[in-house]
């Protein structure tokens, strides 16, 4: 069974985006992989900008929503979970 990033419902804020937008790291080490479709969204967001993390449940690929607070934006991910 897939992990639950323990995160959920908290106050987050973005750590680093990589330069296409594919990934978004937070400040608790979590980092997510952006649906394609979102990149040009999220390769705009910076660090610091206040994020949420919600469940996305409709969508078994990306079952995360990040929610950009200081932007207004959504998007759809995946948790890159630490296999250790």
């Amino acid at each position: 069974m897939m992990s639950v990033y323990p995160g959920l419902k908290q106050g987050h804020v973005v750590a680093s985006v990589n330069e296409d937008g594919a990934v978004v790291c937070l400040e608790d080490g979590a980092c997510f992989k952006v649906y394609k479709g979102f990149h040009p969204m999220s390769r705009q967001w910076q660090p610091q900008h206040m994020i949420n993390v919600k469940a996305n449940p409709k969508n078994t690929e990306h079952p995360y929503k990040l929610i950009n607070i200081h932007l207004n934006e959504q998007i759809e991910v995946d948790w890159i979970e630490d296999k250790e």
